[in-house]
């Protein structure tokens, strides 16, 4: 078994931490600009629907990005308290 190391799990923290902050910059970007995809200029119906959907993909994908990156934190910080408290999980 591997030997555990807090200075990973803080790495693994700081790593999350960074994925949520690209992540929270993506879906402010989109929520700031997603007239671009909404009101596409465009006469046809089906661009117009596409780009609709994309921007409904790319704000689901980052809202469920920032949503897995905090849980795992969560998961880590639990981790770690339980190491310091010398339980084993």
């Amino acid at each position: 078994m591997k030997k555990f190391n807090i200075d990973q799990v803080e790495d693994a923290n700081i790593t999350l931490d960074t994925v949520k902050g690209l992540a929270q910059t993506i879906n402010d970007f989109l929520e700031d600009n997603v007239s671009l995809f909404t009101e596409y200029p465009s006469d046809n119906a089906s661009v117009k629907f596409r780009a609709n959907r994309l921007a409904d993909k790319l704000l689901a994908l980052a809202s469920a990005t920032i949503t897995a990156t905090a849980n795992a934190q969560n998961q880590i910080g639990n981790v770690t308290e339980d190491f310091y408290k010398g339980g084993n999980k």
